[in-house]
């Protein structure tokens, strides 16, 4: 049996599926991780699949009828595979991991029962700088209604991310970021989470196609007041240049609208009183 399956997604990004297939083959516990790719877009779904088997033997990979975005397209993934597992990980592809006993480390390491969400330290190539915590603590309806009304705009969506650019560049450290511990949410790009949690996403449909998963995975447990936890010891290398990097910003835009639409509609809305 499995211990952990792990979901990614193929956009035309082929090479690196089959680079990251080897990243995963170097690990120590390596055979007690299975690699669940959804191919949203792929040239040859079946060469991809035969190619993968000889780098890593437990590989599957599955092909939906369209492209069903990131993090809905990592839970098809895990709804198909029918075999028994552990731990659930939604991953970008376009990641490293420091040390060949990340995995090892990880089912090593003793949880409370209630902690069922675990992201890594996660450190961008490019600056140095700490992707998580995503945040520690639940935004305020205030922040989110901001949020909404930024990515609602396409200029202000643009100027929004000249910025946080400008500020990626000037954090050039890999110093001083937080301390494991509970937190509200981590960051997309590694998402671990135990099995109990996977069936509930995946039957609640939502418009959320990118963007915004770190948010309505927070507020999914938050619903069932389930812990998310912080763990510097498993460190990973965002290298953030795959599939988004293909997209262009007006898609980008109306995707971050929709989530952050979606979001401050269903958890942070107040309903009035009549008078």
């Amino acid at each position: 049996m499995a211990k952990i399956a792990l979901s990614v997604i193929c956009y035309n990004n082929e090479t690196e599926i089959l680079e990251f297939a080897q990243k995963l083959s170097r690990q120590k516990n390596h055979e007690e991780i299975v690699l669940l790719v959804t191919c949203n877009s792929c040239k040859n779904p079946e060469e991809l699949q035969n190619r993968l088997k000889k780098i890593k033997e437990n590989t599957y990979v599955y092909t939906p009828e369209k492209n069903i975005g990131y993090l809905f397209g990592c839970l098809y993934g895990l709804s198909c595979y029918t075999e028994a597992y552990n731990w659930a990980i939604v991953s970008n592809t376009d990641i490293d991991f420091v040390t060949a006993d990340f995995f090892e480390m990880f089912l090593e390491t003793k949880y409370t029962e209630d902690v069922v969400c675990v992201g890594p330290d996660v450190m961008l190539a490019t600056t140095g700088m700490h992707q998580n915590p995503f945040a520690q603590s639940r935004p305020s309806r205030r922040i989110m209604r901001f949020r909404r009304w930024i990515f609602s705009n396409y200029g202000r969506f643009v100027l929004y991310n000249w910025l946080s650019l400008v500020k990626k560049k000037l954090i050039r450290t890999s110093e001083g970021h937080a301390q494991s511990g509970l937190v509200y949410g981590v960051h997309g790009s590694f998402i671990i989470l135990k099995k109990q949690c996977i069936s509930d996403l995946i039957i609640d449909k939502t418009p959320i196609f990118m963007y915004g998963e770190e948010l309505y995975i927070a507020e999914k447990l938050r619903e069932k007041n389930l812990l998310t936890y912080y763990d510097t010891q498993l460190k990973i290398i965002h290298n953030e240049n795959q599939t988004t990097g293909k997209v262009n910003d007006r898609r980008k835009q109306k995707w971050f609208e929709q989530s952050m639409t979606y979001l401050v509609d269903r958890y942070w809305y107040i309903k009035r009183k009549k008078i």
